[in-house]
């Protein structure tokens, strides 16, 4: 079973490639996100189903290119091994947004993200249309 201090380092691995965003490429990025997620990963952002990591990565490159000043807090975390929950904010002073949210992971035994759960108010970011439906 995994542990809670795989799960935690998930987290804390996937917050600090985001927010070296600002130093790295879109596709350096993309790429870093890419090593902690399992083969097979799936996830739903605002119930929308997100099959695999294909999916995803269209709208990370959206975020990532227009929040080039990209950085995310972490607020609380419960962890309920397999499952992480925590509360976030994702800010960009360059387009005055600050957005909250939260995320429900799951982690498997090898301490890979297997799916996620990603909830958020898609307003402040209509314009890439990162929190509505592929």
């Amino acid at each position: 079973m995994v542990t809670r201090e795989q799960i935690e380092s998930v987290v804390w691995r996937i917050t600090e490639i985001e927010n070296a965003r600002p130093s790295h490429s879109v596709d350096e990025t993309i790429t870093a996100i890419d090593s902690v997620m399992a083969c097979g990963v799936e996830g739903w952002s605002n119930d929308e189903h997100r099959p695999n990591r294909f999916a995803e990565r269209k709208i990370e490159r959206a975020l990532f290119e227009f929040l080039d000043d990209y950085h995310r807090d972490i607020k609380r975390i419960i962890i309920d091994p397999p499952f992480v929950s925590f509360s976030w904010r994702i800010r960009s002073a360059k387009r005055n947004l600050d957005m909250p949210g939260c995320s429900i992971l799951e982690v498997n035994e090898a301490g890979l993200l297997a799916r996620y759960w990603i909830y958020c108010d898609p307003a402040p970011l209509a314009a890439v249309d990162v929190c509505r439906p592929l």
